[in-house]
């Protein structure tokens, strides 16, 4: 039975820090250093501009439980539903280091913090190291500065900087053989066990929606690009490929797994296409000087409208025929049924997303480009005032 988990929310929602009195405050300057010092061991320095009472990280399942060591003496962690705390008995203090072993574990709704490549590289995830710090009571966001160094002979590809947010959350750092390619715009890092027809299917849509984009909502990309595939666990069954734009951070991931990956069928490349169409989506969606993605409560305009933007995409470009397309709006519109029209899990979120978008009774292009002229002009975030005002002056 084939299995396709194009929506999986570790990968395909765009990364959402929890929002709270931090984003009020001004950031804080640290500098994080990311050692490679063996196999599948890592070691992370923080240094921060002034001194701190706590480093709070938002909690990622398992994974600083069982993987983190804090190697700063008299510094502890504890772990709590919302944040892993790392402090020194509340007394201040201007740095902190931890030793991280490679984690192959996946908590739902978060990005996976290793992905190994079929070469002996691995990809870390850098969101997992950043988060705010306390000063007393005050908290405050990090603003960080990240150094990144290897193994010996072992090359070390960055993710492009966060140009929304100066010091704020970044993407995935490569460390391994492998170097990126130029494919137009875009850098891309291919794990040698991507099959030709995933290959193809990756560059020939993103370089075709991503010509579409640009000449629909009238806007260059503003971020500098960098893809990266990996591919794992093909024992598994069925086929997965998951995708995730990271916010701000100029970066697309995607990640392959199960038997049939090797499978070239035409209902897998569709499965691809929608899948690279949805993610370009987030990242025009980001084509902009300031505003853009909201809170959580925001999701559903985000996902939703990345679908929307995605089926008239591969519409556009012939990537999708116009039955393709009828059958994935009749098959969203009949999981939205079921869910009662509501936005609140993560189905819906996608498929109700949709729903309201093709409601409206405005065509996606028009709409979009109208909410990416409003938020860059008053900075304010997309929201479900925003297109009804728009909607209502149309």
């Amino acid at each position: 039975m084939q299995r396709f988990l194009g929506l999986c929310a570790a990968f395909l929602m765009l990364c959402f820090a929890p929002l709270g009195h931090a984003d009020a405050q001004p950031g804080l300057a640290v500098a994080v250093n990311v050692r490679h010092v063996a196999k599948d061991l890592w070691r992370v320095d923080y240094r921060f501009a002034q001194p701190v009472t706590a480093l709070k990280l938002y909690s990622i399942g398992e994974f600083r439980k069982r993987e983190w060591k804090v190697l700063t003496p008299g510094m502890g962690m504890a772990s709590g539903p919302d944040f892993d705390v790392m402090a020194s008995k509340g007394k201040p203090f201007k740095a902190a280091s931890v030793q991280i072993r490679t984690f192959d574990g996946w908590s739902p709704k978060e990005y996976v913090s290793f992905a190994r490549f079929g070469d002996g590289g691995t990809a870390v995830y850098l969101g997992h190291l950043q988060g705010e710090v306390d000063q007393g009571k005050k908290t405050l966001s990090m603003r960080t500065d990240f150094t990144l160094s290897g193994l010996a002979q072992e090359n070390v590809i960055a993710p492009p900087p966060n140009r929304l947010a100066p010091g704020g959350r970044r993407g995935y750092a490569y460390f391994g053989p492998a170097q990126a390619v130029l494919a137009g715009a875009a850098k891309v890092l291919f794990d040698p066990g991507t099959p030709q027809w995933l290959r193809e299917t990756i560059l020939d849509v993103g370089a075709k929606t991503s010509g579409y984009y640009e000449k629909a909502y009238q806007r260059q990309l503003k971020d500098e690009l960098l893809i990266m595939v990996s591919v794992g666990n093909l024992e598994s069954p069925g086929f997965s490929m998951k995708g995730g734009a990271i916010q701000g951070a100029g970066q697309v991931s995607y990640r392959l797994e199960g038997k049939q990956v090797q499978l070239d069928h035409p209902k897998l490349r569709e499965y691809a296409s929608k899948t690279v169409a949805h993610e370009m989506a987030h990242i025009w969606q980001l084509a902009i000087s300031r505003g853009g993605i909201g809170d959580e409560q925001a999701q559903w305009i985000h996902e939703g409208g990345a679908e929307a933007m995605a089926l008239d995409a591969l519409l556009q470009t012939g990537a999708w025929s116009e039955e393709t397309a009828l059958a994935y709006r009749a098959k969203q519109a009949a999981t939205c049924e079921k869910l009662g029209g509501a936005v609140d899990t993560f189905d819906g979120i996608y498929a109700c997303g949709l729903v309201r978008f093709d409601k409206l009774g405005v065509g996606i292009v028009p709409l979009w480009r109208s909410m990416m002229e409003a938020t860059e002009t008053t900075g304010a975030a997309y929201s479900r005032q925003m297109i009804d005002t728009i909607v209502s002056a149309k």
